[in-house]
């Protein structure tokens, strides 16, 4: 089986309505790529899915993380024309007002009606909590837990940057599936997982459940998918995948940081024109922090997200952004990671191999000047 394009699968994966807590029509997706590609395919208890590439020996697993949520305003109440929304997730109370919207059922890829929001309401920290809206037309079919998405592209390509209405984090996940996409049609030894998580926006609350509750392997290798803030210098869109070091709260394993950063400098050896990155990217926190707490081996890579949360310029709402240049080197490092799983161990006394080199040298020097003592004056 050839792999398919990647501008494919991100088409697909960011075109489908999502909210948090109203993931279906992400999970079924999942489902239905897995099957098409003879994978594993599973969901836990709390809705999180899974699915499994696995072949010959056992092998340490590698899983590669992303969630299925992004911010949305979702009906909470319909009377006559009048629709009262909440807003799950996290953008400043100064957007939103004014915007159109478009209404989807959970799972359906069709807008059933549209409407545009005539007040808003802030919590505590002045973030957008919930509004109200009026509809457009016939409002008899909208109904409680009704998607209500800003009225931007669900996704559209110029060039190299994908426009679309949410890339955080489901261009992160379409990233995991074009890894798995590709193991799976080359058929190497190994095991890798890609776990897509719910309700992240609302808390990191579907990574949490999975790490507390231990339904990842003990040993296995966990690397959180983002897209994360370029804001601020953070990060260079199109400069490549970055390994992220870590986020607003937390920073993750070295050993996993090492063996990701030196996978980057074999793939640019080997392709000069591969880029990547290596930042702390701090705008906010991501699901690493809640598997490396729970004990997991934990590294974290994104690629640079602009518009996050759908904050445009002159606090409008635009499409979020991201390279796809940058998704198709976040795919070739997770290929090489599921490569080199065996040998991951070794990356780390690499690196003290170089410094031991330079503390060898550096210990005859420095002994011997260290006698030595200034001349008075």
């Amino acid at each position: 089986m050839e792999p398919t394009p990647l501008r494919d699968i991100v088409r697909e994966v960011v075109s489908i309505p999502t909210a948090p807590y109203l993931e279906g029509g992400v999970r079924e997706h999942i489902r239905a790529f897995a099957e098409a590609r003879g994978l594993a395919h599973g969901e836990d208890a709390f809705g999180n899915a899974y699915v499994t590439y696995r072949r010959g020996r056992r092998r340490r697993p590698l899983v590669l993380g992303a969630h299925m949520d992004h911010p949305a305003l979702v009906v909470t109440g319909v009377q006559g024309d009048r629709l009262d929304l909440e807003f799950r997730g996290g953008i400043d109370a100064s957007y939103g007002d004014g915007e159109p919207l478009v209404l989807y059922r959970e799972g359906s890829r069709e807008p059933h009606a549209r409407a545009r929001v005539t007040s808003v309401r802030a919590d505590e920290r002045g973030r957008l909590a919930g509004g109200e809206a009026t509809v457009d037309g016939d409002a008899s079919g909208i109904a409680a837990d009704d998607l209500a998405l800003w009225d931007v592209p669900a996704c559209r390509f110029r060039g190299d940057i994908v426009q679309a209405r949410a890339c955080d984090d489901l261009a992160g996940a379409a990233a995991v599936l074009a890894a798995l996409d590709r193991i799976a049609a080359e058929r190497p030894n190994g095991h890798v997982v890609g776990l897509f998580t719910r309700a992240e926006e609302v808390g990191l609350l579907g990574a949490s459940v999975a790490a507390r509750e231990k339904l990842l392997p003990e040993d296995a290798l966990v690397v959180a998918v983002e897209t994360s803030s370029m804001a601020g210098g953070r990060a260079e869109q199109g400069g490549g995948p970055i390994v992220r070091i870590g986020d607003a709260m937390h920073v993750f394993s070295p050993r996993m940081s090492q063996w990701m950063t030196a996978l980057g400098g074999e793939l640019r050896a080997e392709d000069e024109t591969f880029a990547f990155q290596r930042k702390l990217m701090d705008g906010g926190t991501t699901e690493a922090t809640s598997y490396d707490l729970y004990g997991y081996e934990t590294g974290a890579a994104c690629i640079a997200l602009g518009n996050y949360h759908n904050a445009g310029p002159r606090g409008r709402i635009r499409a979020e952004t991201v390279h796809l240049g940058d998704l198709e080197g976040l795919a070739r490092l997770f290929v090489r990671m599921h490569e080199t799983v065996p040998r991951y161990q070794r990356y780390l006394p690499g690196l003290l191999r170089r410094y031991d080199v330079l503390g060898r040298e550096g210990r005859k020097r420095l002994r011997s000047s260290a006698r030595r003592r200034p001349s008075s004056s």
